[in-house]
């Protein structure tokens, strides 16, 4: 009896509750949907924007040269595109630089046997002879802890490889990262000499992938490096016989000073609600392997393209669209910090978003919004249903938009199709050759019809 009336209780306030409020529909938007998609596909402008991004400002690493020349680059080409109040927004920026130098050989074999490695961004250097030392395999953080002394003096080999088995490219990544992003805090713990990470990709190939990595003030730094999975696998090989097997490692990069850059920003008005503002953005840096044609460039003419596309078609939104080039994602996440940090009066940002997930074909998009505006968000799905990139929902906005999203702005970000996209991250594959015109200028699309959507209707 008892629970059956529980039961009953149940179903008595499950229909006193009020189901979810309808949505608006958003058929009237069809037709500039279908004009922003037909305007992009006969331009194919991103592509042409990309090429001369990473022709004139490859390896943006923040604080170099080259992320000078895309600053420059992203303020002219939105000036020449006729976009309103062009600006740069000051932010200063941590400066490493990888060095002359980075190279690993197995000097316990005859002769020795050349190793692909490249420091992971904020390592520091060996010794000018460099590290010489006997390698311990492991597979993860709790190993090394569990190694404990044994690991001291030696160069830890975290290898772990991506879950292949995942389906998600982007689970099996975060599945993986902690061994270079803690490895050598973890393995300086316990007095190691160095560390190598498998490069973080699916792919096996001579390619490594750098990334960021971190240190602890109170543990003593050392050098990191990662190192592509084709060495990584033979180097396992080389292990599992039982000979210990020594390596020689030279890195010779270096942290310098911080360094002054600029967000890039640029807009078109709001034409009725001017102070309501939508932010579209990606990072302008890069990391300084490949010309960073996926990470980030493909995000950054995705969103100048989106916003071009709607002056193009004569699509004005009611509310104002600012484009942001974000400045140091890669390394500090300083530009996105510095620009929600900025008092910005009589203005109110009702949504960001973003894309740093390549430039392959747009799938859908990432909400991270409370239960009132996530619905307002998701209903837009339908018109994105004409480029197949209709699956909207609960999901990761943003890295560089998080800033916003913690004052309550609704953070969406740009999901394209991620089963190639770690082929190349952070590597020199990343190059413009592994894009594809109509895929790039389908994501620019997408972030063009949610982005005048959401400027029309509001969230």
């Amino acid at each position: 009896m008892k629970q059956w009336f529980c039961v009953f209780l149940i179903i008595m306030v499950a229909s006193c509750q009020k189901p979810a409020p309808k949505q608006p529909d958003v058929k009237h938007l069809e037709p500039a949907a279908m004009a922003l998609m037909k305007q992009g596909l006969n331009d194919l402008h991103a592509y042409t924007m990309l090429s001369e991004l990473t022709t004139k400002a490859p390896k943006r690493l923040s604080g170099s040269a080259m992320a000078d020349s895309a600053v420059a680059w992203g303020e002219r080409t939105m000036k020449n595109l006729g976009f309103e109040n062009v600006r740069l927004e000051p932010v200063m920026v941590p400066h490493w630089v990888r060095g002359p130098v980075e190279e690993a050989f197995i000097t316990s074999t005859a002769p020795s046997q050349k190793l692909n490695i490249c420091a992971l961004g904020g390592s520091i250097a060996t010794p000018k002879e460099g590290i010489e030392s006997e390698i311990i395999e492991v597979k993860s953080l709790q190993e090394v802890r569990t190694l404990g002394d044994k690991v001291k003096g030696k160069i830890v080999f975290y290898n772990r490889p991506f879950d292949k088995t995942l389906f998600a490219p982007f689970e099996a990544y975060g599945g993986a990262v902690d061994q270079r992003g803690y490895g050598a805090v973890e393995a300086a713990r316990f007095g190691a000499a160095a560390v190598l990470v498998r490069s973080m990709t699916n792919r096996i190939d001579t390619y490594p992938h750098t990334g960021a990595m971190r240190y602890n003030d109170s543990i003593p730094k050392i050098p990191a490096a990662a190192i592509s999975t084709l060495d990584a696998n033979n180097l396992s090989a080389m292990l599992t016989k039982g000979q210990p097997v020594k390596v020689r490692m030279k890195l010779t990069c270096e942290t310098l000073a911080d360094k002054l850059s600029y967000n890039v920003i640029g807009e078109i008005r709001g034409t009725e609600k001017p102070e309501e503002v939508i932010v579209i953005g990606g990072h302008l840096d890069s990391w300084d392997k490949g010309t960073g044609a996926h990470d980030d460039g493909a995000g950054i003419v995705h969103s100048i393209e989106a916003l071009r596309l709607m002056k193009a078609t004569g699509l004005l939104p009611k509310r104002t669209v600012r484009v942001v080039l974000f400045m140091n994602e890669e390394n500090g996440v300083r530009g996105g910090k510095g620009y929600a940090a900025v008092e910005r009066p009589n203005e109110k940002h009702i949504a960001a978003l973003e894309s740093d997930g390549g430039g392959h074909a747009p799938r859908g998009f990432g909400v991270e919004a409370d239960s009132v505006k996530l619905p307002r968000i998701t209903r837009f799905e339908s018109l994105l249903k004409i480029i197949d990139a209709d699956r909207v929902g609960p999901g990761h906005g943003g890295t560089d938009i998080e800033p916003l999203g913690k004052t309550g702005v609704p953070c969406i970000g740009l999901h394209p199709d991620p089963q190639r996209y770690f082929d190349y991250h952070h590597s020199d594959h990343d190059t413009i050759d592994k894009v594809h015109d109509r895929e790039l200028e389908l994501g620019a699309i997408a972030m063009a019809i949610l982005t005048y959507a959401i400027a029309f209707e509001g969230i």
